[in-house]
Order: C-alpha cells, then sequence, then structure tokens
C-alpha cells in the first residue's frame, strides 16, 4: 500500500457482501492523524458497514487495511481494540449501576493484593477525567448522570483503553445543544492530542461544525471527500441523495405555518396528569387527523409521557380520558385493547433482531389471523404489502431483521401496528439516527396516517422532526408544558428558546 506519513488509517479496494447483495464496493478511505473525519450517508449506504470493519466485527470483506503503516486485517472486535481502534455506539453501554470510575476502568480495575483498588480506580477516574475537561465525581452512580455526561463518560473509557482511533456514532441525536457544545470541546481536544475520530452523525449541522474533513456515502460507494470548511449542508444533501436538495427542503426547514384543527374531534385528553418527579401537570388533546408534536430537550418528561400513554408506567395524579370517557391503563394490555400505538425510542425494546421481517411485522395481529396455529403464509402477505407501501429495503420480508438499516428497521416497528390500525399511535423519536432520505420516507408515512384519521403524537428531542411533522407543538421543560404553538409561523429558533 502506498505510505502517507500523516495517515493513522488506509483502507483500499474495501468490499463486503451480505447474501450475495454488495454493502461495500470497492471503498477507498482515508483518516490522517489528529483529524475529525465526518462520516454521512441514507441508512444503508454503506457507513456502518465501513466501521464494522474498522472495529474489528466483520472479518470477511475484499481490500486491505493499515493502520500507522502496518497492514492488518481484524478477526475479531478485541483484534481492533488491541490496535488501538474503539467505538462509541449510538446505544450506550454503560453499566447504569456501577459508579463512573467503574464504568472507566471497566474490565480494567487496578487492584493490590488481589483485591480492587478503590482508592486508586477513584484518583485514577477522576485524573482521567479533568484531562479532558470532564468534571464529576467519580464515586456517583453511572445512571444518576444525565444522558450527556454518559457520553462523555463513555467516550473516556474508549480513550482510557489506549484507543488512537475513535469512532463515534451518532453520538449528539440524544443531546441538547448545551451538551451537544461540551461534546465538541473535549473531541477537539482528543484531536489536538494527536488522536483520530471518525465522526458519523444525521445532523450534517453537526458534521460541518466539528469536523475537518467529510466523506459522504451512496450505495456502498465513497462519493467525495471534502474539506469541512469548503462545503455547506446544501452540497451535502445533494450528494447523499443523488438529486437537488430542494426535495428534501420540507424535513429540514427552519420555519412552518403551523395548521392546527381545532374542530376536529378529540380522541385522547390528558387533564393534569403526573408521574412522581418525572412530571406534572400536563393537559392536552389529541386531536383526530392531527399530529400532536411534544418538544424539549432530553430528560424533559417527554419519554416517561409517552410510557404513560401507553400504560408501562401508571400515573400519580391526574386522568386520561379516551373519546369522553376515563381511561384506566393498568398496563399495555389496556392501552392496545382501547387503541392506543406506541413505538419507543429504542425500537430495540419492541423488535425482535433475530426473526425474520415478516415476524415483526405480523405479531401484533397473531391473536385475529392464527387462533389455533401459526399461518406464515398469511403473516407474509400482510408484510409485503406493508414492506411496498413503506418503501422497506431490502423488500424480502424473509430476511432478518437485523441486517437491516435503522432507518428501515424503522420502518417495520411502525409497519407491526400499521397491520390494525390504532386510534392514537404515540411515537418517541421516530427519526432518530435517520439520514434525510429515511427522514423523508417517515413523514410520507405519518402524513398519510394523519389523513386516514389517526391521531398522533410526536414526541422528539430534534426540532426538524417536530417541525416537519407536527400540526401543533407543546413544548416541554422540566417535566411541565412551558409553550403552545398553534395557528402561527414557528421556527426552530423559537423552539429552542422556549425550551
Amino acid at each position: 500500500m502506498p505510505e502517507d506519513t500523516s495517515a493513522r488509517l488506509v483502507m483500499r479496494g474495501i468490499s463486503k457482501s451480505f447474501g450475495g447483495v454488495a454493502a461495500l464496493r470497492d471503498v477507498d478511505f482515508t483518516l490522517r492523524q489528529g483529524e475529525i473525519h465526518g462520516l454521512v450517508g441514507e441508512n444503508g449506504a454503506g457507513k456502518s458497514t465501513l466501521m464494522k470493519i474498522i472495529a474489528g466485527v466483520h472479518a470477511q470483506y475484499q481490500g486491505r487495511m493499515a493502520i500507522d503503516g502496518r497492514e492488518v486485517h481484524f478477526r475479531s472486535a478485541r483484534d481492533a481494540l488491541a490496535a488501538g481502534v474503539g467505538m462509541v455506539h449510538q446505544e450506550l453501554s454503560i453499566v447504569p449501576d456501577l459508579t463512573v470510575a467503574e464504568n472507566v476502568y471497566l474490565g480494567k480495575q487496578p487492584t493490590r493484593g488481589g483485591v480492587v483498588d478503590w482508592r486508586a480506580m477513584f484518583a485514577g477516574a477522576r485524573e482521567h477525567l479533568a484531562s479532558l475537561g470532564i468534571d464529576v465525581d467519580p464515586r456517583v452512580r453511572m445512571g444518576s448522570l444525565a444522558i450527556g455526561l454518559q457520553q462523555l463518560i463513555e467516550l473516556a473509557r474508549v480513550l482510557f483503553s489506549g484507543a488512537r482511533i475513535v469512532i463515534l456514532d451518532e453520538p449528539t441525536s440524544a443531546l441538547s445543544p448545551p451538551e451537544v457544545h461540551r461534546l465538541f470541546e473535549v473531541l477537539r481536544a482528543v484531536r489536538a492530542n494527536g488522536r483520530s475520530i471518525i465522526f458519523i452523525s444525521h445532523f450534517l449541522d453537526d458534521i460541518l461544525v466539528v469536523s475537518d474533513t467529510v466523506t459522504i456515502f451512496r450505495n456502498g460507494r465513497r462519493i467525495v471527500t471534502e474539506a469541512a470548511a469548503g462545503i455547506d449542508k446544501g452540497w451535502v444533501i445533494e450528494r447523499m441523495i443523488g438529486c437537488g436538495h430542494e426535495d428534501l427542503e420540507e424535513s429540514y426547514t427552519g420555519t412552518v405555518a403551523l395548521d392546527s384543527k381545532p374542530g376536529a374531534p378529540v380522541v385522547l385528553a390528558l387533564r393534569n396528569l403526573g408521574v412522581g418527579r418525572a412530571f406534572a401537570d400536563v393537559s392536552f388533546d389529541v386531536r383526530a387527523g392531527e399530529v400532536l408534536g411534544v418538544y424539549g430537550f432530553m430528560g424533559c418528561g417527554q419519554i416517561e409521557l409517552a410510557r404513560t400513554m401507553f400504560g408501562k408506567v401508571r400515573p400519580t395524579a391526574g386522568r386520561l380520558e379516551m373519546n369522553g370517557r376515563a381511561l384506566r391503563l393498568r398496563n399495555t394490555a389496556d392501552a392496545r385493547r382501547a387503541g392506543v400505538a406506541f413505538v419507543p425510542e429504542s425500537r430495540r425494546s419492541m423488535l425482535f433482531y433475530r426473526e425474520p421481517v415478516y415476524k415483526n411485522m405480523s405479531i401484533s395481529v397473531l391473536g385475529r389471523i392464527a387462533r389455533l396455529w401459526l399461518r406464515p403464509a398469511m403473516e407474509k402477505v400482510i408484510a409485503r404489502r406493508h414492506a411496498a407501501s413503506l418503501s422497506i429495503r431490502p423488500s424480502r420480508v424473509e430476511t432478518m431483521l437485523q441486517s437491516l438499516s435503522g432507518g428501515n428497521q424503522q420502518k417495520v416497528a411502525l409497519a407491526k401496528w400499521l397491520t390494525w390500525p390504532p386510534k392514537v399511535l404515540v411515537l418517541s423519536e421516530p427519526t432518530r439516527g435517520m439520514d434525510v432520505g429515511a427522514k423523508e420516507d417517515v413523514v410520507g408515512i405519518v402524513r398519510g396516517l394523519r389523513e386516514q384519521g389517526l391521531g398522533i403524537v410526536v414526541m422528539s428531542t430534534e426540532p426538524e422532526t417536530v417541525l416537519s411533522l407536527a400540526d401543533r407543538i407543546v413544548v416541554m421543560k422540566k417535566g411541565r408544558i412551558v409553550r403552545e404553538f398553534a395557528g402561527e409561523t414557528v421556527s426552530k429558533d423559537r423552539l429552542l428558546e422556549a425550551a
């Protein structure tokens, strides 16, 4: 391989297939020392596959890879870690019941006389975190911290392992703007120490702000690599999608005119609803044929609110009403019978990754179509109809769910409920971790359901998601509703200011 003294990672002619379908096609990629390299592309474009090759998850591929001038071929994630490659996944792998120090030293606790040296571990964790500008007591329980701090501490753990190449997968998807700013400060400090960072994100503004270089993937190929300082979001979108970015303007719009429907019948009503310290005195109506957006920073109480509306959490104050009558939800089965459906922020909590697509779609109606025994042929007929209408790729419903991209998995999660449409659909972070194209697909799906008369609640920490979907918006802050926008023009800045 040609030598480049500034290159930390060099990949040449990388190709990878799954079941005969190409995921990567003859990809060249270079990461330089002391560089933050942004990686963007639609779901299924090949980004995750390339990163899993670098991180040792995929051992079978074609092509060559070198780190610091030495050719390598990892057989496992352990091999990659030993060679100085660490990855922080979108779904954090923290241990919430352990202390911060224990998470930083996970698997490498200092010992003295065969037992853990707690004093050395706490002191070492404090020193390591301070070197990254992270001020936190290493003795506190990890699960008690805000998600932004958890993200930084997981990054610190990867760096502490000796990683010279750090892969970050959607690190800002669950962070508030102040937390994003703090993360970027840490990343710049890491870069200044000569480490190299691959930053994967569907938040193009974040990519352009923090990256030195940007690489765009499409259909398993590297389309272009450019210095971040010389490009803008429109330029990136056009090359990601392969068409003019005007087609996607609606998903990225900063200002929209809300079209609330005050005359539509109320399907679900919340009256002074509260759950302990999570949220309190929440009141709003969900109307038929309307999308209600609930916006707020992570930790504002919207996740707990969504779970309460679906019977996962029982309220400690207030009440729910369905079509004007009191609604008492003892569990999720009560919610389903009442006509309430819920797609949570974490797809893993509702999907079966080791099962085929059609089984994930039909699970909600098995009791109606298979009273005595399973009927796979009918399940597949139902699944194929939804796979076609939702543009799920690949369209073969026998495909294992785990092989689909995140955006297509989210479509499967939606399809699970569409087999028997509910009266109210609650969506928590419906576009998190998706590229602009997949987001556009979800926008179209939700609008189609609205036209069918469903009452839809979209809860998100992404202002773009709420603006692109909602007819009316309520803003939550510290467990309470602080603002409502209806029948007016609203911008991203106004949402951020209210939250």
